[in-house]
């Protein structure tokens, strides 16, 4: 039962390959050169090719025997349905607002390659949602599914994707500067935190006196 366990990890690590590779800028200057007119294409052929590896991986794990690493309790059972349902809610938020963007079908629509910084909605809560919602749902489903193929799954997706947010937070401070590196100080990566420290939701420190004379205003 080992070998199929090990057949899987390879997969994910060849997805999580095969995904940097075309997703990093090198590739995609060779790709622009050799595809010319059709470049505007690229996004969308890269999205299918993810979608359906990712399916041929995930079909494959569904497909082994795995080891339970516990037995769920019915607490447990209700706790992770509960916290995957969050993630999975978060995740379906973020895939409807980036539908666009994510599927390549905006590059076929529009002709402008410049991306608008987003620090609205859930990102004023964490600045990369769609992951943090990804996050939440895999070790949520892991409570639920508590086997060792899913938590070889959700250990080489959550490690490849810190490692690639180093990258994304460095490609993002280049393409925004100093407006992205004031909203990295302002907002959490992953891991949100109390409203009380967020700066954008903080209201201004009152002067003595200001409070007085705001209730006589609105008296």
């Amino acid at each position: 039962m080992i070998a199929p366990h090990i057949i899987l990890a390879t997969g994910w690590i060849l997805f999580c390959v095969f995904h940097s590779v075309l997703a990093s800028l090198r590739f995609k200057k060779i790709a622009e050169t050799r595809m010319r007119y059709r470049y505007k294409f690229y996004r969308l052929y890269y999205t299918l090719f993810a979608l359906a590896s990712f399916t041929l991986v995930l079909i494959y794990q569904f497909t082994i025997t795995s080891y339970s690493l516990f037995t769920p309790t019915r607490l447990s059972l209700k706790l992770g349905i509960i916290v995957a349902g969050f993630g999975l809610t978060i995740m379906c938020l973020c895939i409807v607002k980036y539908f666009m963007q994510l599927s390549g079908l905006k590059g076929l629509i529009e002709n402008r390659k410049e991306n608008a910084l987003m620090i609205t909605g859930v990102h004023r809560i964490v600045r990369h949602p769609l992951y943090a919602g990804t996050f939440i749902f895999i070790w949520g489903l892991l409570i639920v599914y508590p086997y060792l193929s899913l938590f070889i799954t959700d250990a080489i997706i959550t490690i490849y994707t810190l490692i690639g947010l180093k990258f994304e937070e460095k490609k993002m401070e280049r393409e925004f500067g100093d407006a992205y590196k004031s909203y990295q100080q302002s907002v959490p990566m992953i891991i949100p935190r109390p409203p009380l420290y967020f700066p954008q939701w903080r209201k201004p420190a009152r002067k003595p006196g200001e409070e007085a004379i705001d209730k006589i205003e609105n008296f």
